[in-house]
């Protein structure tokens, strides 16, 4: 187990962790005011930071293993789980009762459920889609529309809005709707392209704006990036079901597959 504790990539997991902690505390504290939530809500974007770093340097020095996966995992529960749904339950949706503990249940629920999904369907391959939004991004959407709106910035949302947008990313998270994966880029002259507009496009607006503005803008059109492209693409899956390839990627399917 000392090993655990000195592999590099379990380090920026355990900071994930931290980040997910400190943002509970601050949410969930007696003193928790506006200024507070904000500063939640960027602790579960820094969360969101090392959880993407970890992977990464996993990769370059060669020390990933079984048990960082599922550390990862468990760890995604808290961060992008347990701490959004604090965050929006003591902005808002403790204003609802009962109810308002339920949608912040429902949340962290679909989330583990989410990530459950996906270790049991992980096979070490790279595929173009994935059921279901992440757990990451949509709970760092939630943390950062709560962040938004603690800075003054953003839309207002009354408690049964924010009570109904958690419900509409629970159920996201849980869906069979296909989300493209970061992992299927290929590194070629049109990704580094792509990547560099949306980098310059992030600065830019982190610097004409707030940075909740920033996270919670591009945090929204990443959900809705999939069911959109599910709707528009559907007269083209069809035409490659009947063609009798993968109606996703287009791609033969092996026979085992069938």
């Amino acid at each position: 187990m000392i090993r655990q504790f000195l592999n590099p990539p379990n380090w920026f997991s355990a900071a994930s962790l931290f980040c997910g902690l400190y943002a509970i505390f601050l949410a969930g504290g007696p003193k928790a005011d506006a200024g507070t939530f904000y500063q939640a809500g960027l602790m579960v974007f820094y969360a969101g930071l090392f959880d993407a770093l970890d992977g990464r340097v996993a990769r370059l020095t060669g020390t990933g293993s079984a048990f960082g996966v599922q550390l990862d995992s468990l760890i995604d529960v808290i961060s992008f789980g347990v701490a959004p749904s604090t965050l929006v339950y003591f902005w808002k949706l403790h204003e609802l009762g009962p109810v308002g503990v339920f949608g912040a249940f429902f949340f962290m629920l679909c989330g583990s459920f989410r990530l459950a999904r996906f270790n049991i369907m992980s096979d070490g391959k790279v595929h173009t889609f994935g059921p279901g939004s992440t757990i990451t991004v949509t709970g760092g959407t939630l943390a950062a529309l709560v962040m938004w709106q603690a800075g003054g910035t953003g839309l207002q949302l009354s408690a049964e809005q924010l009570m109904a947008a958690s419900v509409v990313m629970a159920v996201l998270m849980v869906s069979s709707v296909p989300y493209r994966t970061m992992k299927s880029l290929r590194r070629n002259a049109r990704t580094l392209a792509g990547v560099t507009i949306f980098a310059g496009a992030f600065i830019y607006m982190g610097v004409t704006y707030d940075i909740s503005t920033v996270l919670a803008t591009f945090g929204t059109v990443a959900l809705l990036s999939g069911p959109v492209e599910f709707v528009v693409a559907f007269p083209v899956r069809r035409k490659r079901k009947r063609m009798g390839l993968d109606p996703l990627t287009g791609a033969a399917i092996e026979p085992e597959q069938r």
